[in-house]
């Protein structure tokens, strides 16, 4: 049997001795019982046929074969309540009052401890743990979620219940290929992926899963079926490419003469995210994968015998990150000082005390180095205690201020750096997130690594892919990112990557998606990596492997988005 969930549910708690999470059409028909449910509409899919039903009493754990879902991917946290006008729009459905949506809220958290849930990710997430609640062990699961199920932090405890208990996942995207959709539904357009798997627990500690990414959403039944005999009978035969084997690409899923997508074996991290999704040339994952996880630059058409071994580290090892963007503006649920600073416009001719990244301006970020356009102005206090709390704030805000500073939110189609170097100390801001690694000469060949190449492959693997064009790695992400060791440079090379970047820094940059064709990136590349890194010139000589490397990063379509 399948339980069908409705594209619009409602979450609530209903009278079953075993406390499960009941989603569907719902008659709260007691006022005085605002978590109390008695109707809940699905249908079932039997071998008589279709028939719709209330089916509380047909829901007990563990009873399903197979589960497929495709939940509605609301919060109920952040400002997706007043975006729509409504308390929680996560129980809004069927014309709930405010009163009934802050009691199913209230009796949400309650439901959901221990499980996989988690408010930034969404009602996503809550299907997600209603779906493995139902499963029978050993049985089947098909879920559509937001692409951000792959990458994003708040789905990292979906992301362990997926390797933990269950075995021959695949994982579905698409990439969007000259700006069509990106999605499975027909309602959507930001990224969602697709997660097939069997409920049992892995053997061993190797968990791995198969990526799979179109080109395009399979238009019709027969293509999606043909391709899914394909990733079976591969799949069957271990004849499917894996993201350990040298920069050689993906295993082809052809209809007819057509190539309509590819597919990779990959191992899945212990944390973090699986960042295969929306990757149309699996060359580059492979090239990702040897730079981030084997501190080892191959690339395509060079011999593993070429490869170059390079120091590599994570941004949390390397420094220390600024705050979150609220921690510098913004105040507390409760009313009170949580960001000491109010952020304004500078005003022309005036040199800021508390300069801030705070906002982006494409035209403004064409270069490694430029300063800010907004200022942080101490807050005025309502009080004397307040007094007291926003000074003591506004000494710890700036204490975290840089010169580096790392792009959480990268327009790749429009804008240029992914990492920036100010010529003062700068707070970060909701653009921006500040990395103080040390000395100012580290943080100028951070900004080269940043923006190399290489850099910008790190940034783009990474980043969840989720809207077109666009990559965003949050605070707690960048914390895990690998980055170049700039620690383990000798004073050599320290010496000679300051020269570059100071040769280099006010040289302008096209965006990302044109970095194939940008002669200034081509140097950047060739002067940071040669001279300082210490690279083969042939390496990055033109028509050698990194310019290969650029053309491939150039023509993923999450990069472009939809830019001819």
């Amino acid at each position: 049997m399948v339980y069908k969930s409705s594209h619009i549910m409602t979450l609530a708690y209903g009278k079953q001795n075993d406390g499960g999470i009941a989603l569907g059409s719902i008659d709260l028909l007691d006022a005085q019982r605002r978590a109390a449910v008695l109707s809940i509409t699905a249908q079932k899919i039997e071998a008589t046929g279709t028939s719709q039903s209330d089916t509380w009493e047909d829901l007990p754990h563990k009873a399903f074969d197979i589960v497929v879902m495709n939940p509605p991917f609301t919060r109920a946290t952040g400002q997706e309540g007043n975006k729509v006008g409504v308390p929680n729009p996560m129980f809004a459905a069927f014309s709930s009052s405010e009163e009934e949506q802050r009691a199913m809220s209230k009796a949400t958290k309650c439901l959901t401890v221990d499980t996989c849930y988690h408010g930034n990710a969404g009602e996503g997430s809550i299907f997600v743990a209603l779906g493995h609640r139902k499963l029978k062990d050993g049985g089947k699961t098909g879920l559509i979620l937001p692409l951000s199920m792959v990458t994003g932090d708040a789905w990292e405890a979906c992301r362990q219940l997926f390797r933990k208990s269950y075995t021959d996942l695949i994982v579905l995207s698409v990439t969007g290929l000259d700006g069509g959709l990106m999605s499975f539904s027909a309602d959507t357009s930001m990224g969602e992926c697709m997660l097939v798997a069997q409920k049992k627990r892995p053997k061993g500690k190797d968990r791995r899963a198969v990526f799979v990414v179109f080109d395009r959403t399979p238009s019709f039944p027969m293509i999606g079926a043909n391709a899914a005999q394909q990733i079976t009978r591969q799949l069957r035969a271990g004849a499917i490419a894996k993201l350990e084997d040298g920069p050689n690409g993906g295993t082809d899923i052809c209809f007819g003469d057509d190539v309509i997508g590819t597919m990779i074996d990959a191992a899945l991290p212990e944390n973090g995210g699986w960042n295969i999704a929306r990757v149309a040339d699996m060359a580059l994952a492979q090239t990702a994968h040897q730079l981030t996880r084997k501190d080892c630059v191959w690339l395509p058409t060079m011999a593993e015998a070429q490869a170059v071994a390079i120091p590599m580290t994570t941004v949390e090892k390397l420094g220390t990150i600024g705050p979150y963007h609220a921690d510098i503006h913004g105040d507390a649920t409760n009313g009170a000082v949580r960001g000491p600073f109010k952020v304004i416009e500078i005003k022309k001719s005036k040199v800021p005390t508390y300069p801030t990244l705070w906002s982006h301006s494409a035209k403004h970020e064409r270069t490694l180095s430029f300063d800010a356009l907004q200022e942080a102005v101490p807050r005025v206090p309502k009080e004397f205690k307040e007094k007291a709390v926003i000074d003591r704030k506004v000494a710890e805000v700036w204490a975290t201020a840089s010169y580096l500073h790392f792009n959480r939110d990268f327009r790749f189609n429009s804008q240029s750096t992914a990492v920036q170097f100010t010529s003062s100390l700068s707070l970060g801001g909701r653009a921006w997130l500040s990395i103080k690694i040390g000395p100012v000469e580290h943080e100028k060949i951070a900004t080269l690594w940043g923006n190399c190449t290489l850099g910008l492959l790190t940034y783009w693997y990474f980043a969840n892919k989720q809207h077109a064009g666009r990559g965003s790695i949050g605070k707690n992400q960048l914390a895990t990112l690998p980055f170049l060791d700039v620690a383990a440079l000798n004073p050599m090379q320290i010496e000679a990557g300051v020269k570059v970047f100071d040769d280099l820094s006010a040289m302008d940059l096209q965006p990302l998606h044109d970095l194939a064709a940008d002669a200034n990136r081509h140097e950047l590349d060739r002067r940071f990596l040669v001279e300082c890194l210490g690279f083969d010139p042939k390496i990055v000589a033109p028509g050698g492997p990194l310019n290969l490397l650029r053309q491939k990063l150039a023509a993923e379509p999450s990069i472009r988005g939809g830019k001819s």
